[in-house]
């Protein structure tokens, strides 16, 4: 089902400053940045490690899954989002199988179609991805 692991994500406080940490510690070169909106609004900023991407993200409002999390627990780790090759074919699989996924249909991403788990079906924090062609 899986046919590799899409992003890793990260929130932050201050995108600005998780930024220039990514750059000057770890040498990352920042591939696109831009402000996401839908149920709630995001600043993301997207930087490839290899075949993979990591997301800072720095939520704009004060609600929303993201926000919830950096209150609740701070900046850090966030959630794994895996690359499927069909994404509603994918989400009713999971569901046979017994796995929530929290959205009805699709949401829209940075560049690709994203259903986030039920966290309480899942190891940790998950979701699947379908790129735009």
């Amino acid at each position: 089902m899986f046919t590799k692991i899409h992003h890793i994500a990260f929130v932050v406080a201050d995108i600005e400053d998780a930024m220039q940490r990514f750059e000057d510690n770890y040498d990352m070169t920042l591939v696109n940045r831009d402000e996401v909106t839908g149920a709630f609004s995001m600043d993301v900023a997207l930087y490839n490690a290899g075949d993979n991407i990591v997301e800072l993200i720095e939520p704009l409002g004060d609600s929303g899954w993201t926000y919830d999390v950096l209150q609740e627990q701070g900046e850090g780790w966030f959630h794994i989002a895996f690359e499927v090759d069909d994404i509603r074919e994918s989400m009713k699989e999971l569901e046979s199988r017994g796995i929530r996924v929290k959205d009805d249909e699709p949401q829209e991403g940075y560049d690709w179609e994203v259903v986030t788990l039920d966290e309480r079906d899942t190891i940790v924090p998950m979701q699947i991805v379908e790129e735009y062609n």
